[in-house]
């Protein structure tokens, strides 16, 4: 039978997340942060976060390497729940030498709370923590959203036609930057007209929702896929501000699952080049945003996926020799229909490989449309 404790005690370190998750299974009357001056950022967000899920939080300051501050400000407890995931090393062993193993505890990664001997006290929810609390763990807060989720549902048809028509892309391209067109696909067109994203007008097609022409499709899309794999909490079109910095960040869309923030960044268009230079910005805002156990994602669109190089089959006149050793026989190909359509498959291989390579280096998954609609893909 699982042991209750009215009173946990938890060292603060950089990891928020053990500490507010392992407090909303257990449960405690009371949580107990032994802190320094140092850590006091990391106290704040630990405290905002059990305050806004409604546990009385105490701060106590110690010298984490005294074993008499420790046991001065901890005298007063009885048999509590230690938590030994955060803090130095001195002050768990301090901590466990004032009140015993039977005492002690881990959180781990794979959502268990165990003892120093393995055993299992409790699991952790797979449900505990949606976007708000993982909001005020990492000191931010979510000031604007999309919350027409209705109309996203309502044109879920054309969301998802579009998606699976690569050859589209071009064509949605030119209509956003013209706002208007005489000749359409036809059964976009219907798609379109029926949720009012165009309207024929003038003897032409004009563009009601140029935002979603121009790339938010593939947000909506992301953010339908995520909600039918079952993901706790979905967000679309989210601005967060970061607390007493006042500073403002945009996310297409963000979700939990497992108690973990995955992050996507949804790119369309042709220029890999251009879309490379958002992921150093992913990156720093998805250690900031998602802490320890963050995903991020960079969504692009079918046509920018070049994870294989040109079939060379498909052309029978590519020359055999390599270009360097030959470079004339090749820039004579090149002028050819053919080479001209090879050097432009080749172009566009390089720069995914490179964005993959770069991706990679920064722990950020390239997911496309196809690879989101997979069963398994996390």
């Amino acid at each position: 039978m699982s042991r209750t404790f009215k009173v946990m005690v938890s060292p603060v370190s950089t990891q928020v997340f053990p500490v507010v998750v392992t407090a909303l299974t257990i449960k405690p009357e009371r949580v107990v942060l032994l802190t320094t001056p140092k850590v006091g950022i990391f106290t704040k967000l630990i405290k905002r976060a059990l305050l806004f899920a409604g546990i009385e939080v105490e701060e106590r300051t110690i010298n984490p390497y005294s074993f008499n501050s420790i046991k001065e400000k901890t005298k007063d407890l009885q048999s509590p729940f230690l938590l030994l995931n955060c803090g130095t090393k001195f002050t768990a062993i301090a901590l466990f030498r004032l009140f015993g193993e039977e005492n002690a505890y881990y959180y781990t990664p794979d959502g268990k709370i165990i003892d120093f001997n393995s055993n299992l006290l409790k699991r952790v929810s797979q449900e505990l923590v949606d976007v708000e609390l993982h909001s005020q763990m990492y000191g931010f807060e979510i000031v604007e959203e999309r919350q027409d989720h209705e109309k996203i549902r309502m044109r879920e048809k054309l969301t998802r036609y579009i998606a699976s028509k690569p050859s589209l892309l071009p064509v949605l391209a030119k209509l956003y930057q013209e706002g208007s067109a005489r000749i359409l696909p036809n059964e976009f067109v219907d798609l379109a007209k029926r949720f009012e994203v165009v309207v024929y007008r003038g003897g032409k097609y004009v563009v009601l929702d140029r935002e979603y022409v121009g790339g938010k499709w593939l947000e909506e899309f992301t953010f339908l896929e995520l909600l039918k794999k079952n993901f706790y909490d979905v967000r679309i079109g989210v601005k967060v501000e970061w607390f007493e910095e006042r500073v403002i960040n945009e996310i297409d869309v963000m979700a939990t699952k497992h108690n973990q923030l995955h992050i996507f960044s949804c790119k369309t268009g042709k220029n890999v080049k251009e879309i490379a230079k958002h992921l150093y910005e992913l990156e720093e805002l998805t250690e900031r945003i998602g802490g320890d156990f963050g995903k991020s994602y960079l969504v692009i669109t079918e046509n920018l996926y070049k994870p294989i190089p040109p079939d060379k089959k498909k052309f029978l006149n590519v020359p055999e020799v390599s270009y360097f050793r030959n470079r004339k026989v090749w820039e004579n190909y090149y002028k050819t229909e053919e080479g001209k359509r090879y050097k432009e498959e080749m172009r566009s291989y390089n720069s995914f490989k490179n964005l993959s390579k770069r991706a990679k280096l920064l722990r950020i998954n390239i997911v496309t449309p196809k690879i989101l609609e997979r069963k398994e893909w996390i």
